[in-house]
């Protein structure tokens, strides 16, 4: 079949990336002079919830996460937090205008895959960036790879995305699962060495047990009992039933959103926070306030970010507290990423994406923590302090539905361990085989 497709740009896409720049400016960016594109050509999509100010060209940021579905609230802190960033930048810097496109994933990979390819394709995002599910952010990663573009995961957490399933183009903002559970896996162990495992049967559940798992038996623990359960399971009873009758120190919840609370919920009302401490790879303010919070006190999560973390921690959650009724660490993970998007595209001065990867490559940012954070070369992975957060009482908490606290903080380098992990390199082997050409029907903006 002859596949002459469509690469010019119509009249709407080349105002948008001339901006300012004029016909002279055009020219010198590649676009051609005169409308090509061909008649009756399909118009590109309209773009959706943007925020834009200023004059000047425009970069579209193609932000895509579960909006529907069982991660919809935590996705929707994820859109909050960017909002502010870009916010934020147009504040200091009208010359260009930043906007975000979104795009809903509804938590499931096949329509992640579908949703990337619509933003790369059709609304010409010039970077990619978002996702919680693990599996929706593997998915997305490996599209964004096959099209050549900038992707930036924001709320992925299985490891394997910076580890044996990496892509040159792909970055991660969050802590990975293997951080997660050597900040929280030490002091879960101060409760005892005998595990329960409650396992979300999904890449972000299982990768999580191994790495909690491992930790456990290297300090000479054992699993008393492992469940695994499908995703959006809402009867929880059997499983934990079973655990009740095990000799378990510590119940393991290796799931996150609903999942997290209808077993905490279904674990509270068999008494299992009577007879175990509970904890988990994984929680924050979005999930804990649907969780039974005043018979889980004292529970141990792998925690992100909180307004304690030191440094610019008290500006940051001053920033993002306007207009939500309280502040979680998803809300902060939107937020560094578009704040580091923008900044790293701004210092290159352009949208070409094996120029962005390079900025981005060992680049040391603000974390908003108490220790400075960066996205080290042979992982891609975002290197920050990583924390065991605590569920804490009523008369403890900064806000009403603010629940934890930092309970314990372990070093970026000791969270996210050395290049020569096998993680790492099997990463690093990916990244430097890969090689990033040029995208379809795409022309690159300058930002300068």
């Amino acid at each position: 079949m002859d596949d002459h497709r469509d690469t010019s740009v119509d009249r709407r896409e080349f105002l948008r990336r001339t901006g300012a720049l004029g016909i002279a400016g055009a020219s010198a960016l590649g676009f051609p002079l005169l409308e090509t594109r061909a008649a009756g050509a399909a118009p590109l999509l309209p773009p959706r919830d943007v925020i834009a100010a200023g004059g000047g060209a425009t970069i579209k940021i193609g932000h895509l996460d579960g909006f529907s579905g069982v991660y919809a609230a935590a996705s929707q802190s994820q859109q909050h937090g960017m909002e502010v960033a870009v916010a934020e930048a147009m504040k200091k810097n009208s010359r260009v205008k930043y906007e975000i496109v979104k795009g809903d994933d509804a938590n499931k990979p096949a329509t992640g895959t579908t949703e990337a390819k619509r933003l790369i394709l059709q609304e010409k995002v010039d970077v990619l960036t978002g996702c919680l599910s693990s599996g929706v952010g593997l998915a997305v990663s490996a599209a964004a790879a096959e099209n050549n573009t900038f992707f930036l995961a924001i709320g992925t957490h299985d490891t394997n995305i910076t580890g044996p399933k990496a892509h040159r183009v792909t970055f991660r903002q969050t802590c990975s699962n293997a951080m997660l559970a050597n900040a929280v896996g030490p002091a879960l162990l101060k409760h005892g060495k005998k595990w329960y495992f409650l396992v979300a049967d999904y890449a972000f559940g299982t990768d999580a047990r191994d790495r909690l798992k491992k930790i456990l038996l290297a300090q000479g623990g054992s699993v008393a009992g492992e469940d695994l359960h499908p995703l959006g399971q809402t009867d929880y009873s059997s499983y934990l039933t079973k655990a009740r009758n095990t000799d378990a120190d510590v119940l393991v919840f290796c799931n996150y959103g609903p999942d997290c609370q209808n077993a905490s919920k279904a674990a509270v009302q068999l008494g299992l926070n009577k007879k175990m401490l509970f904890g988990g790879i994984l929680c924050g303010n979005d999930v804990a306030v649907g969780l039974p919070v005043d018979d889980m006190v004292g529970s141990l999560w792998g925690y992100v970010w909180g307004p304690e973390a030191g440094g610019n921690a008290d500006k940051v959650y001053a920033a993002l507290k306007p207009g939500v009724s309280e502040v979680d660490w998803r809300q902060y993970l939107g937020y560094m990423a578009g704040i580091n998007i923008i900044d790293r595209l701004n210092a290159v001065g352009t949208t070409d994406t094996e120029k962005v990867v390079e900025a981005f490559e060992n680049y040391h940012y603000d974390a908003a923590k108490k220790s400075g954070a960066y996205f080290r070369k042979c992982d891609h992975q975002a290197v920050q302090q990583t924390y065991a957060g605590m569920i804490v009482a009523k008369n403890k908490r900064r806000a009403e539905n603010e629940y934890f606290t930092i309970a314990s903080t372990v070093g970026g380098d000791y969270a996210a361990e050395t290049c020569a992990n096998p993680d790492s390199t099997a990463a690093a082997k990916t990244i430097g085989s890969e090689k990033i050409g040029p995208r379809e029907g795409y022309t690159v903006v300058s930002t300068k």
